[in-house]
Formats: C-alpha cells, sequence, structure tokens
C-alpha cells in the first residue's frame, strides 16, 4: 500500500486474523463433538445455489434417525468444512445459514471438490471480513485523482473538510430537540464527512433518521451500516416505520423475525422470476444425475458432455435471472440496510451512493470503517467514542492502535470543526447524569 497509514493498518489486521485463528484452532484442536464446537462424519444431505452464487449445503449425520449432539453453532457463524481425516484448518470456507435438529446448511463461496464419506464442520474465524477490511484499504490506498482519493485525504488529516452553508429545511420528525436538528443540519452541510456525537440517551438514532429521510427527500440514495445486526435492525426498523423505501442486506436469520420480508434474500426469494430460475435449476440438476447414472449400455458418444453442457447452461441462465431480480430490488430502493463487514461487491456491483453513514462507529475498527467509505460521496460517522472502544483480541494489534476507531481518531484530530454533539439526554436519572456530563462531556449535557 502506497501510504503508510493503510499498510500499518494492514499489519494490525493481519496480528488481529492471526489472534482469531490462534484462538479457533486451539480451542477446536482440544475439543471433540462434545465441547460444541466441532461436528463430525457428517455427509451432504442436499445441495442449492444461493444469492450471489453462494452454495448451500445441507449436512447432517448418515443416520437420518440422529439428531445433531449439542453444539455452539448459530446462524452466521464463520465455519470450515473439511474432510474427516484432513489436517486441522484445511478445508473450505462457509457461513452458517440455516439449522434445525437435524442438520446445518452451510453457505460456501467455493464448491467442495472432494470424494470423501464424511466431513466435519469446525466454528472459525471470520476470513472472509479480513478480506472484505484488506480490500477495501487497498483500494482506498490506491485511489487517485477520483472522489475516494479526495475522500481519503480529508479523513486522514491531509485535506481539510469543506462544509455547504446551512440551509434551512422542514423537519419530518417534528419531536427532535435543538441539538438533534442542528446535528442533522451539520450533516446535510457536509461534502466530505461530518459527525454525530451522542452520548447515551441522546437520541442519537433518532436524530441519524431524520438525516437519512432528509437525504431521501433531497432525491439521494443512502447505505446505511452499523457494526452488529442489531444496531442495523434498529436504524432498518425506524425507517420502515417512517414509510421509507429500505431494503436489509444480510442472511434473515440473522435480522429480527418481524424485519426479514424486507431483507434482499426473501424480497428474491419471493420473486416470480425467480420462481423460473429455481425451476430451471431443478432440470438441471435432473440432467446432471442423468448423465453421472451408471446404465449397462453404454452410452451414445458426447450424450453425457451434452447432458452436463445444457445442465450448465441452465444454471447460467438461472443466475442470469437471478442477477437481474436482485439488480432491479435495490435499484429501486432509497436506503440499504448492513452490517459494515457484510458488504459484498457481487452484491452491490458498481453502485454509489450519495450518502455513506457508519451508526455505532466508535464500536468499528478503522479497517472495518473503511469498508463503505469506498461505496460513497458524503461519510457521517455516528457513535460516541467516549464509551467502549471496539473489540481487539490481539493485545499487540490492541496496544499498537486497533483498539482506535476512525470515529475517535477524527475526534482526536479536529473534533470543533467535523462534529456536533447531542446535548440532551433522555431516560437517565440527573444525578447520574451530572457525574458523567462532567467527567466525560465538559458539563455540556442537559437532563
Amino acid at each position: 500500500m502506497k501510504d503508510e497509514h493503510f499498510s500499518q493498518l494492514a499489519v494490525l489486521l493481519k496480528l488481529e486474523a492471526k489472534a482469531e485463528k490462534e484462538q479457533a484452532l486451539a480451542r477446536n484442536r482440544l475439543e471433540d463433538e462434545a465441547g460444541g464446537r466441532v461436528l463430525t462424519k457428517l455427509i451432504i444431505r442436499e445441495e442449492d445455489i444461493g444469492l450471489g452464487d453462494r452454495y448451500l449445503l445441507t449436512l447432517g449425520k448418515r443416520n437420518r434417525s440422529l439428531t445433531l449432539p449439542w453444539h455452539q453453532f448459530g446462524v452466521g457463524t464463520p465455519v470450515l468444512l473439511s474432510e474427516e481425516t484432513a489436517v486441522v484448518g484445511q478445508g473450505w470456507r462457509g457461513v452458517v445459514s440455516k439449522l434445525d435438529r437435524d442438520t446445518v446448511q452451510i453457505a460456501c463461496g467455493q464448491w467442495p471438490d472432494s470424494d470423501a464419506d464424511t466431513f466435519r464442520l469446525d466454528i472459525s474465524y471470520d476470513e472472509v471480513s479480513r478480506q472484505r477490511q484488506e480490500a477495501a484499504m487497498q483500494n482506498v490506498a490506491a485511489a487517485q485523482g477520483n472522489r475516494l482519493s479526495d475522500l481519503r485525504d480529508v479523513l486522514l488529516g491531509k485535506q481539510p473538510a469543506h462544509f455547504e452553508a446551512i440551509a434551512p429545511f422542514a423537519l419530518l420528525d417534528k419531536q427532535l430537540n435543538e441539538s438533534q436538528v442542528t446535528a442533522v443540519a451539520f450533516a446535510l452541510a457536509a461534502d466530505d464527512i461530518a459527525i454525530i456525537h451522542g452520548p447515551p440517551g441522546t437520541g442519537k438514532t433518532t436524530a441519524v433518521v431524520e438525516l437519512i429521510r432528509q437525504a431521501i427527500w433531497r432525491g439521494q440514495k443512502v447505505l446505511a451500516c452499523a457494526p452488529s445486526n442489531l444496531a442495523v435492525d434498529n436504524l432498518f426498523e425506524r425507517l420502515l416505520n417512517a414509510g421509507e423505501s429500505v431494503v436489509r442486506l444480510g442472511h434473515p436469520a440473522r435480522v429480527m423475525a418481524a424485519l426479514r420480508d424486507h431483507t434482499l434474500d426473501h424480497l428474491v426469494d419471493q420473486h416470480p422470476d425467480v420462481q423460473l430460475a429455481r425451476k430451471l435449476v431443478r432440470e438441471g440438476r435432473q440432467l446432471q444425475a442423468q448423465a453421472n447414472r451408471f446404465t449397462r449400455a453404454r452410452p451414445a458418444p458426447g450424450s453425457k458432455r451434452a447432458l452436463r453442457d445444457e445442465a450448465k447452461q441452465l444454471f447460467r441462465e438461472a443466475r442470469q435471472i437471478e442477477a437481474q431480480t436482485v439488480e432491479r430490488i435495490l435499484d429501486n430502493a432509497d436506503v440499504l440496510c448492513a452490517t459494515a463487514t457484510s458488504l459484498d461487491k457481487k452484491i452491490l456491483g458498481n453502485r454509489y451512493f450519495d450518502l455513506v453513514v457508519l451508526d455505532e462507529a466508535s464500536q468499528s475498527t478503522e479497517p472495518i470503517s473503511w469498508l463503505p467509505v469506498v461505496w460513497g460521496n458524503t461519510l457521517v460517522l455516528a457513535g460516541d467514542h467516549r464509551q467502549l472502544p471496539p473489540t481487539v483480541i490481539s493485545h499487540k494489534a490492541q496496544t499498537q492502535g486497533l483498539e482506535t476507531s476512525l470515529m475517535e481518531r477524527l475526534m482526536a484530530l479536529d473534533e470543533v470543526t467535523l462534529s456536533r454533539r447531542l446535548m440532551i439526554q433522555y431516560r437517565m436519572n440527573e444525578a447520574i447524569m451530572d457525574f458523567s456530563a462532567g467527567e466525560f462531556y465538559e458539563g455540556t449535557l442537559q437532563a
């Protein structure tokens, strides 16, 4: 990487990944199935194709009367699928996409090319997230002569942030207090970066939702992110309740049940065109099975190849239909909501957003915070850097700066220019508030 800053972040990210890997492998080596982090003697019961060219594999015990033992796997858990006799750490990476008493379904980016009779499944570390963070920082560091390079230089403190004159606007939520209105107006005026500093109980999410709705009213497209699914769902639910056109990215099982009908996966699955694509996939599988079927009579030369080629063509048509459906759904949405680490170019393509919002930004490490930056024109960070920092496993990475979020670094760089603080605290005892207000917020908060 050209910039020393990103080179250092890459080093810290590798230290963190190493610590996560060592932690996961050490646990798995010490445990058998009784420990809950490993499932063994599994066979592949079903195969399917999911959104974004993911392979969906349903695994279970060979004896179908057996349920899975107690385990710590959950939907969204990163896993490693490997042959029963493989060296620990070797195999195919995936994520748990569905669970029941008898089976576990995983989504893999690569088909497990193996003739093994049985497989094992280990809880693993999140390699995909690390790869996305590295790719985002490489893109940012290499940017030249474009909007991303300008935004990068502002976020690194090499160029000043620019703001337009704050123009009056009509509130969509009439309940906002004066400091919330000031913060929203400030963020709307930002050309590059703005920070909404929201101490606990000050209505930060309410202000962020107003900001997003004001951007929509101006005809802008918005990408709204947060580090956790719970934080994303909080934004997502409020935007839905406000009647906005919003789509949630990510696996539906990781989204609150009441919101799942508005996830991309669900909208795609229910689309009539995709029902046709599923039919093509089923026909393709039948052709593959026919080509693989053993018969006593010698097949005509080239007949099996022809069946496989026809199956591949059906699969290609199905993927094309699905991709077109995804495009239409995403194009029709004003806001896309997702965790920062789930942002996937296979899904988003070359989309570009007028406004990118990262809520709970102080809970994201800086490499994670750069993920949404590459998708947009203006960045707004919301959070409170004076609360708990991001979670970092590697002590070495922590002491060398990975615990410092992008928001905290920018606040230290120029808090007065780049941020506005929310001042009114709700749902808090005044005596408790007075202590924290004086200790952390220069006595600026009001009950």
